[in-house]
């Protein structure tokens, strides 16, 4: 597999609260990819993010390095079990952090992560969300949104109240109904997508609302196509990276914007943007070298 990720602070945002960790297990040919988009003033988006991204991974590795995994025991239930219980962990550790801190009550972030499994049984994505950052299946051409968003938007779709058009232009589309950190208690919808009959142009796209509330879902797809599907071209997931990105500062760039690929075929790699954090207020880091994380402070959404 090829992992890539980059976050870029947008063209309006003086700080960045996205952050994003990459994670790769070449001897069991597993992978994670995590984004977190931070909201809650100056300095609270980028802890939130930061603090629930480093907490996620913990509790992730912890699994992933058990005798369960390496014997090829673990179940789909024991999968799912465990990103919600690493979602727990992360929102735990962000609530108790704004309980010591009143200057930093009502932080909170989105987390949506992915979770690319291989086995002698095939190769499974597990992914997990809580707001509005997003997972996309692209394969064979066409891209397949997996998560669904925790928003007032989709609430609104949902009861027939906005419609697709109407939603686009809605004035509070960042206002988000759930979010790690907000209360003592957190619910998150896990997925699984079987990748076993994937084609070979298959990969996950992982982003925050600064890409997808901002370019169409055509426009994002042509981009993965483009990437992933080229004959003439060896695929390039920093280069695609970067062209997403580009893509949502010429639609104007209004947040910050955090995207992640997975390519499910390739040899395996690494290749994330690493952005010194300007808070120094977080209170954990990732020692381990192949975690690639981005962390800056700057403006969200609502709760």
């Amino acid at each position: 597999m090829i992992l890539n990720g980059k976050t870029d602070v947008g063209l309006r945002r003086k700080n960045n609260q996205d952050s994003f960790v990459i994670r790769q297990w070449n001897d069991i040919g597993c992978a994670l990819g995590v984004v977190c988009d931070g909201m809650g003033g100056a300095n609270g988006g980028n802890i939130a993010s930061a603090l629930a991204c480093e907490t996620f991974v913990r509790a992730v590795e912890r699994f992933m390095l058990s005798e369960k995994v390496k014997n090829g025991s673990a179940t789909e239930g024991d999968y799912s079990s465990m990103l919600a219980h690493a979602v727990s962990d992360a929102n735990q550790a962000v609530f108790r952090c704004t309980e010591r801190d009143e200057s930093l009550r009502g932080m909170g972030t989105t987390l949506v992560a992915s979770l690319v499994v291989s086995s002698a049984r095939g190769r499974v994505l597990y992914a997990v969300n809580v707001g509005d950052s997003r997972l996309y299946l692209y394969n064979r051409g066409r891209m397949t949104q997996i998560t669904r968003d925790h928003s007032l938007v989709q609430y609104l779709l949902d009861a027939g109240k906005l419609t697709p058009e109407e939603a686009k232009d809605y004035p509070n589309r960042n206002v988000i109904t759930r979010a790690v950190g907000i209360e003592r208690g957190i619910e998150a919808d896990i997925f699984s997508v079987d990748l076993s009959s994937v084609g070979a142009d298959a990969l996950a796209l992982l982003c925050s609302d600064g890409l997808s509330a901002y370019v169409e879902k055509n426009d994002i797809c042509a981009l993965l196509r483009e990437a992933a599907s080229d004959p003439h071209e060896t695929y390039n997931g920093a280069k695609a990276a970067q062209k997403l990105i580009d893509a949502a500062n010429a639609a104007g760039g209004p947040d910050n914007i955090t995207v992640l690929l997975i390519r499910f075929r390739g040899e395996s790699a690494l290749d994330g943007e690493t952005a010194a954090s300007e808070s120094t207020q977080s209170e954990t880091t990732l020692a381990n070298e192949s975690i690639n994380h981005a962390e800056k402070d700057g403006l969200h959404g609502t709760v």
